[in-house]
């Protein structure tokens, strides 16, 4: 069902609420990476319904069937956009436990949202800092350092926008784009304007984290997934870096992981890691009600090495 819903500060957001017929007590929120349009996520949201879950994806301002807001920034993406939705899917999902996936940037700002806690669990993929000096040294450095100080700025100055083509994306409106660069620029990734660390409520995402990250992408290398862990001090969690192989895929990069070609065993463990969360942290009444399942625990930072 697609739906126009309201930021907190009066922006109409476009959105996709897909429900399930027979519901599971959960509800997942889907943040999009940087100028990806909510409809990427379709199959996989789809999936997770027929799992039991109600899903909710959105379009962040100037992407996709969301207002163009040439003023808008990834400041705004996290700390409103996303918290809006956090709202609305408590609305549309009502008496649920709820978890948010965030892809790439959609995992870096969880905690701009001041209703992040809220929340019972989070999967994140190909999460990562994109300061530059986490791409492996040689041209893939120097591309990143050419992307967030020349390319960026340079195009969105003779343009007014940034063409996301360069990078996968839909193209970002020209203070998303801005604020991008200035983010990548600074060795604190996700800043305020003058270069400083920028974490809310960082401190209260203390929920379980799974985090996956894949040998053949790119776009998140090793080292860049591993420097953002710090920015989730109090969470649990649970990191694996896997090959394409151990999905049963070919290639996986940073896009794969939500494409309809991705095996859906893939999927279903997602699927199954969300219910067990769900279930552990549901009041007592909604414990009785639910199957046992193991219990699992998750120490601080975590690691479950690829088996490939």
């Amino acid at each position: 069902m697609d739906l126009n819903l309201l930021a907190r500060d009066g922006v109409t957001l476009a959105a996709t609420l897909f429900e399930p017929r027979t519901p599971n007590g959960g509800a997942v929120l889907i943040n999009s990476g940087t100028g990806i349009p909510r409809q990427f996520y379709a199959a996989f949201a789809a999936h997770l319904a027929s799992r039991g879950f109600a899903v909710l994806t959105y379009d962040y301002r100037g992407i996709g069937g969301s207002p163009a807001l040439p003023s808008a920034t990834m400041e705004e993406w996290g700390g409103v956009d996303q918290a809006s939705m956090i709202d609305h899917l408590a609305s549309l999902a009502p008496g649920t436990q709820r978890a948010v996936i965030g892809h790439s940037f959609g995992g870096q700002v969880l905690g701009l949202a001041d209703n992040i806690g809220d929340l019972r669990a989070a999967v994140l993929i190909c999460t990562q800092s994109g300061h530059w000096r986490h791409w492996p040294p040689g041209k893939r450095r120097l591309r990143m350092l050419a992307l967030w100080w020349l390319f960026i700025p340079g195009l969105t100055a003779l343009t007014g926008r940034f063409p996301g083509s360069w990078v996968g994306t839909a193209n970002l409106p020209s203070g998303i784009a801005r604020s991008w660069a200035r983010w990548g620029r600074s060795p604190h990734y996700v800043c305020d304007a003058a270069g400083r660390p920028l974490r809310p409520h960082n401190h209260e995402v203390t929920f379980p984290l799974r985090w996956l990250s894949f040998t053949d992408d790119l776009i998140a290398p090793l080292s860049a997934v591993e420097a953002l862990l710090p920015y989730y001090p109090n969470a649990s969690i649970e990191r694996r870096h896997l090959s394409p192989a151990d999905l049963g895929a070919d290639a996986v990069g940073h896009f794969g992981f939500f494409r309809k070609s991705m095996p859906r065993p893939a999927w279903d463990e997602i699927a199954d890691w969300l219910g067990d969360q769900m279930r552990q942290t549901a009041p007592p009444s909604k414990l009785e009600e639910t199957t046992a399942c193991p219990n699992r625990t998750f120490s601080p930072r975590s690691r479950t090495a690829s088996a490939g």
